[in-house]
């Protein structure tokens, strides 16, 4: 079994001017499978209380999506979404514990089927502001994720320092510092994690400037040995 994941931070459409049929067409471009977004407004002041992720969706002619709600935001909500060629068999999210005036963070978790394949698929978007929260979290993640027998994980770390990755035991990254996907920063802050028996065979970014991120893609493989049912 193969898939092609994607994690792109999309800067609530900020870029393409929430033109959400230019975010699609990164998606489509590179073929993927299941994506996990970061930044996505559903409902707010902001997105003119538009729902940015049912129109992405729309134009991607994909019928499986998810919202993960991080914060109440300027009238709607602010967090991050999984969608999906496949369908979502389920779906749920965990809150971090962050403290206030912190910005809320989440992790939202789906199950997928993808031709009788089951896949635990994580997304998340970890704080920035400092590395004591961020540790936290990935301990929180790590936990959270080792409870599946095999997961794939995405997200924006806001951290390129590949040590906070070593609470997940025996993982694979995309993304070892080998693409800057935060241009702004030069560093790698965006990754996506997988356990065995999942293994990544390729990776690659989209450059253009439809986001303040790049979007980050792998490949995915499982041999038929390993298959699992959802």
């Amino acid at each position: 079994m193969k898939i092609r994941v994607v994690s792109y931070n999309i800067r609530h459409g900020h870029d393409v001017e929430l033109d959400m049929s230019l975010i699609a067409a990164d998606i489509l471009s590179v073929d993927a499978d299941v994506v996990g977004l970061q930044e996505v407004d559903v409902g707010t002041s902001r997105v003119h209380g538009r729902d940015t992720l049912c129109e992405l969706a729309k134009a991607l002619g994909w019928e499986h999506y998810r919202f993960c709600r991080a914060i109440d935001f300027a009238g709607g909500c602010y967090g991050t979404a999984i969608l999906s060629r496949f369908p979502i068999v389920s779906f749920d999210q965990t809150h971090f514990d962050v403290p206030a005036p912190r910005e809320g963070r989440a992790v939202g978790h789906a199950i997928i089927d993808a031709h009788g394949e089951r896949v635990d698929f994580f997304n998340t978007h970890l704080s920035y502001e400092s590395d004591e929260l961020r540790a936290g979290q990935f301990a929180a993640l790590a936990d959270l994720v080792t409870r599946s027998s095999a997961w794939v994980l995405t997200g924006d770390f806001n951290t390129a320092d590949l040590g906070c990755f070593a609470v997940f035991d025996k993982a694979s990254l995309a993304n070892p510092n080998r693409y800057p996907t935060f241009p702004a920063s030069g560093e790698g802050i965006d990754n996506i994690v997988c356990s065995a028996p999942w293994r990544i065979t390729d990776t690659g970014v989209l450059q253009n400037h439809h986001s303040d991120h790049l979007l980050l893609w792998a490949d995915l493989q499982k041999t038929p040995c390993e298959r699992s049912t959802p």
